[in-house]
């Protein structure tokens, strides 16, 4: 089912199945969000969980037994069920049951809870322990977004500009695209900017830590932006498919794909550890303009 969302600014789209943020437009009638095509990437705005980026071949262990899980998890292929609904509030939420618990064997709720305010958009993320025993789990998000954004430049003509000067780190991965464990220096033009260009992504996307809490999307050909927030996300994925999409993604991730060597997920690094009756919670805020 869709649900939309709206006020005078802005028509937000939101799909049940994986609960997908599928468009936003502005009151111009100008789509912001990537529209998904099987010739570069067929999605639009995934939400990860209970995990992010790869497990090794695609497999874990949990207390002695094996269990298989896609890239990302499966809440981006999860129904999830809506409530609190209204003309600019939107909670969809996921609960464990038969089909997760093959993949996952805890008890739990993930939900995404969206509220649309003048130009912004917040994307609060949960998940709740429902269980009885330790919770590891983590989320995060995966949006893509059109590039131009105004069809009247080029996909270099864009960049991604943080809201103050930092000093990132570019986390490094195998051929497998596990974590390899190893961060190098990862310099911006001037401490804040990131140019764009196709050739970033022949091989995958750039996935930074250290960064600074926001970032535009913005051009100087343009006056359009889009302007992500992601308070205390640890990791922050920029991607592209690799054959020249007209889009971006810019993604903030609570979790990193498994390090190299580890298959255990009571060892996994970068994962909550939720008791008991425990929940965590974290915020995303787009900013449309």
């Amino acid at each position: 089912m869709i649900y939309v969302l709206k006020n005078d600014k802005l028509t937000v789209k939101i799909s049940s199945f994986g609960a997908v943020l599928t468009s936003v437009v502005g009151a111009d009638g100008c789509e912001y969000m990537w529209q998904g095509d099987e010739r570069y990437w067929e999605d639009t705005a995934p939400w990860l969980f209970p995990i992010c980026g790869r497990l090794p071949n695609g497999r874990y262990t949990y207390g002695g037994k094996i269990f298989a899980m896609d890239c990302h998890g499966f809440a981006q292929a999860s129904e999830f069920e809506a409530s609190e609904v209204s003309d600019t509030a939107l909670t969809l939420s996921l609960t464990a049951n038969e089909q997760t618990k093959k993949q996952y064997p805890f008890d739990f709720v993930f939900a995404i809870t969206y509220t649309l305010s003048d130009t912004r958009l917040n994307c609060r993320l949960s998940v709740e322990n429902k269980g009885t025993e330790l919770l590891p789990a983590t989320f995060g998000g995966h949006p893509g977004f059109n590039i131009p954004l105004d069809g009247e430049s080029d996909f270099s003509d864009w960049r991604l500009e943080f809201d103050k000067p930092c000093y990132p780190d570019s986390v490094i991965f195998t051929d497998a695209l596990q974590d390899s464990g190893k961060r190098v220096a990862y310099p911006l033009e001037n401490s804040r900017r990131f140019p764009l260009s196709h050739d970033l992504f022949r091989i995958d996307g750039v996935f930074l830590t250290g960064m600074a809490q926001s970032v535009t999307l913005c051009s100087d050909k343009s006056a359009r932006s889009v302007t992500v927030t992601y308070g205390d996300a640890p990791y922050l994925g920029i991607w592209s498919s690799d054959n020249d999409g007209p889009f971006v993604c810019i993604e903030p991730w609570w979790g990193m794909a498994t390090q190299e060597g580890s298959v255990a997920l009571e060892e996994k690094c970068n994962m909550f550890r939720l008791p008991a009756g425990a929940s965590h919670a974290a915020d995303i805020t787009i900013d449309f303009q």
